[in-house]
């Protein structure tokens, strides 16, 4: 008899634990401050039972079996990595936030990190501006430019400059002397690079034309004004989609736009360049 409750407590022992239920996977790319801000808005808004995976603390992970063993009904993808992963399970649907790069197949939703184009043609008509140059990669950015082109006919021109390797932007930028009254930096990292950026801000000084960029850190460099993202609050948009996944509720299809836009103008540039019409954005 004791030989027999060994065998089946050495079975126990031997055999794979059921997988624990959640309704939501969490994968975060990496520990980052502005990523982790961004999940705190969705616990707020969320509160469905969930796991999370953050990438960079493992080598390897598969998460298709992951995704099959412990059968999450969504998975919150939180950075381009960890969108890039989930998109190659076909298990569970996928929600994504704060990714830029990857591109988002059909089956996928969320929110983007690029505003509705129509937020910052509002600030270059407060601020006077008629011509706005603009450098992209049709590759990377060419549907957004293609819808701020249609939002701003009747109000502004967009002097538009292709750029297929960031060691065009500096020529290209050069292009626009004489042209422009205004440059519009958009999240395209072809041609907005680490190597390129200095550019930007020497055109600003050369020609007296204020840089409107997407993100603070480039006030310190010398753009003028910065329409950022609120991390927290686009958590918090995610969740509400998510809770209405979870409900039986399809979220909107494709990439959302952030709804709340967070301004921050560098005060010194905006009085060299004399600019007025900032307030309220």
């Amino acid at each position: 008899m004791q030989v027999l409750r060994s065998l089946l407590f050495l079975l126990l022992l031997l055999s794979p634990l059921p997988a624990f239920a959640y309704d939501v996977l969490i994968l975060q790319s990496m520990h980052e401050k502005g990523y982790e801000e961004a999940v705190r808005g969705f616990r707020k808004e969320c509160r469905a039972s969930s796991r999370m995976i953050v990438l960079a603390d493992y080598a390897d992970l598969d998460l298709v079996r992951i995704v099959r063993e412990e059968h999450p009904k969504v998975v919150i993808a939180v950075g381009d990595r960890a969108l890039e992963l989930a998109q190659r399970q076909g298990d569970a649907p996928v929600l994504c936030m704060m990714a830029l790069n990857v591109k988002p197949r059909r089956s996928v939703s969320g929110i983007s990190m690029l505003f509705d184009p129509t937020r910052y043609l509002a600030l270059f008509q407060s601020l006077g501006t008629e011509r706005v140059g603009v450098l992209y990669d049709p590759g990377r950015s060419g549907l957004y430019v293609k819808k701020a082109l249609a939002a701003s006919k009747g109000h502004l021109r967009l002097v538009l400059r292709e750029v297929h390797a960031p060691k065009e932007t500096p020529a290209m930028l050069q292009s626009l002397r004489g042209k422009v009254d205004a440059l519009w930096m958009i999240p395209d990292v072809t041609a907005v690079s680490a190597a390129s950026t200095e550019a930007y801000f020497l055109f600003s000084q050369s020609e007296r034309v204020p840089v409107v960029s997407f993100a603070d850190v480039y006030l310190t460099m010398g753009a003028a004004v910065a329409l950022t993202i609120d991390r927290f609050d686009i958590g918090r948009q995610l969740g509400e989609m998510a809770r209405d996944l979870l409900e039986g509720r399809e979220p909107e299809d494709g990439m959302v736009p952030p709804r709340k836009v967070l301004s921050r103008t560098n005060d010194g540039v905006v009085r060299q360049l004399k600019l007025n019409g900032l307030g309220g954005h």
